[in-house]
Order: C-alpha cells, then structure tokens, then sequence
C-alpha cells in the first residue's frame, strides 16, 4: 500500500482522518505538528498511507540534525506521546516499516517513537525489533460525572484541603489571554526550571501555541493571582475530550499559598464544564518519586508510557536522574544567571526536543 511524506498542514486529509480516529492525541494535530517543525527547525517527514483511494493510517515524524545530540528521526519531539494512528494492523506496521526505512536511508542513529501504534478500535500493536523502554508513565484523571463528583476522588486530606486552603489565602485563578499574561507565566516557568536544573524553552514557543491553536486544538493560559501578582501559571490544551496539562510554572517564594492546587483545580473544573473526557497530567519519569506521588493524589489512573528505539538502544529522550551526566547538566544550570539560561535554552532545546 502507498505510503506518502507530506506535510500535514498542507494536506487536508491529514486532519480530517486524525478528527475521525478515536485514538488521536493533540500531538497528532497539524496545528502540533507544524508549530514542532518551525520552533525546532526540524524537516517534517510524516507518512500517510493510502489504500483503495482513501487514507488508513498517519504518523508523524520529522529529523533531528544535532551536532551536539546526533542525527535521529523522531515521532515526535516536545511531545510526551505520539504514534501511528491506523485503521487496521497491515497499516499500522507499513508506516513503522517506513519510518525505519527512512532512518536507514538518511543514516541517522535511531528512529523514536513515543507510544505504540494504535489501531481504530482501541487496541496497539507492539512494535518489533524495537528497544522498549518503561522509564515514562501517564496519570490522567477520568472526568465521569459533574465536578463535585471528580473532586470528591482526589485525596481528601493532601488535595481537597489543600485546595479550600489556597482560595481561602486569596489565590484568584483567572484565564489570561494578552501579552502580560505570557510575560508573567513565562517568568515563572523560567524560574521553575532553573530550579530543576532543565533549560527554559524560548518564550516563541508559548506565543505561538496560544496564538495558533485557539480552536481545535484550544490552548489556555491559566494563571493563579495572589494580591494581583501571578504565583503559578499553567498552558493546558483541549483536545479531542480531554485536556493536557502541558505547562506550568510557580513561585518557590509563595508555596506558602499552596497556589497549584487550586490552578490545576480550575483547569479541570473547565474540563469537566466543556464535555471533557479525560485530563491528562503529562508523563512522569519513574525515578521522579515526588512527581509520581503529587499526581497519584489527584485520583488519577496511571497508564504505561512506552518509548520504543530502532536500533534496540535508549535515545536521548530517557535520562536517568542518578546519571553523572544529568546531575552534573542539572548543578551548572541551577547556578547559572537567569538571562543565560534563557539565551542557553533558545540555542540548545532544539537538540533536545
């Protein structure tokens, strides 16, 4: 069957079968797809499959040409998951078969894929001859009933109260959409990954997910106000009934005012108001334990989130935090001045994606 390299936000096809496919993620989207290519400056190299003139499977995919992380091809960079969507197995495995095909032809190191293909009735196929890594999981929260019903499936102690006690502190959430807005969620999300010793994406980044995707995909910018000054900020993105938890940001100083319970709170309080199915609070690393435990609170359901590599090797993309290499990365950028992490993190992320 015919397997085709297009861009996806030239080829109306592309959309119109993720729109039709219950397994489509946002990261699956034109809209993702593009705005991944122009900010990382990556060529697309996605695959629509054809079959008796009408389209059976897509899968993104783009190059990554990094002098100082190698030459890979991925599906798909800043993406937590994103496999082939396809309508029957014969499908699913001609367009992996092509995306390894592809990675020989331009001898890049290895093809990644983060998640495994997924087929129109809800089933995957594991792909094979690939390396599987575990090292991520998913917590999402299913959003069955009205928002009190939700709610009263968080931890009753560690979330609920936490919750009451950040409103009554005076922490206001209030959905921001013009430019002091970004300005202020970008300062905290800076800060925040400073403190993690992680690189801050370039500010372009947020503008262009706020400018482009305000319809299918939505994005929204949350930010949580004490006393009229932002203390935690949050990007979410609705999509296809369930909203992804994709960006945040806080004021260490003010974790006094507990102010991301009542922010995440709000998000999925809208969720639930929209129609939303599921909130996705993005993958986890396992040996991340604090992380894990904050979500699990949540009442959240815990999937696997596998990554699969061709040739059977770990990629770029799994870093263990007990490695000498991160935590060596991790102290120099926590010690580094604020503007040269920015300055760092728009010349390096791209390596990265």
């Amino acid at each position: 069957m015919p397997v085709l390299v297009v861009e996806p936000w030239t080829d109306a096809r592309w959309d119109a079968f993720v729109a039709s496919h219950p397994r489509a993620t946002v990261y699956h989207t034109s809209a993702w797809i593009r705005l991944v290519c122009e900010i990382g400056r990556y060529p697309s190299l996605c695959l629509l499959c054809e079959h008796g003139g009408r389209v059976t499977g897509v899968l993104p995919l783009v190059a990554v040409d990094s002098r100082l992380t190698g030459r890979r091809i991925s599906t798909l960079p800043f993406s937590d998951t994103c496999f082939a969507l396809a309508d029957d197995e014969e499908t699913a495995r001609a367009l992996v078969e092509e995306a390894r095909a592809i990675r020989a032809r331009r001898r890049a190191s290895f093809y990644e894929m983060r998640g495994a293909s997924a087929l129109r009735d809800e089933s995957t196929i594991e792909p094979s001859g690939f390396a599987r890594s575990s090292h991520f999981g998913n917590y999402v929260i299913p959003l069955a009933g009205d928002a009190e019903a939700v709610r009263k499936t968080f931890s009753r102690t560690a979330v609920r109260q936490t919750i009451s006690k950040g409103e009554r502190l005076g922490v206001v959430i209030r959905v921001a959409g013009d430019a002091r807005g970004l300005d202020a969620f970008y300062d905290l999300y800076v800060k925040n990954r400073r403190r993690h010793g992680i690189p801050p994406q370039p500010k372009s980044l947020f503008a262009r997910v706020l400018e482009r995707m305000q319809n299918a995909p939505r994005a929204l910018l949350y930010l949580a106000e004490h006393e009229s000054k932002a203390v935690a900020g949050l990007i979410a993105i609705r999509f296809n009934a369930v909203t992804y938890a994709k960006y945040e940001g806080v004021d260490e100083t003010r974790r006094d005012l507990v102010p991301l319970y009542p922010l995440f709170w709000k998000s999925i309080e809208d969720a639930v108001v929209a129609g939303d199915r599921f909130y996705d609070f993005g993958r986890t690393a396992a040996d991340n334990p604090g992380l894990n435990e904050f979500k699990q609170r949540w009442g959240t359901t815990r999937l696997e989130l596998p990554y699969y590599f061709d040739p059977p090797r770990e990629g770029v993309s799994v870093v263990r935090s007990d490695s000498l290499k991160y935590r060596l990365f991790t102290a120099a950028f926590r010690r580094m001045p604020e503007s040269w992490s920015i300055r760092i993190g728009e010349r390096i992320f791209r390596h990265f994606g």
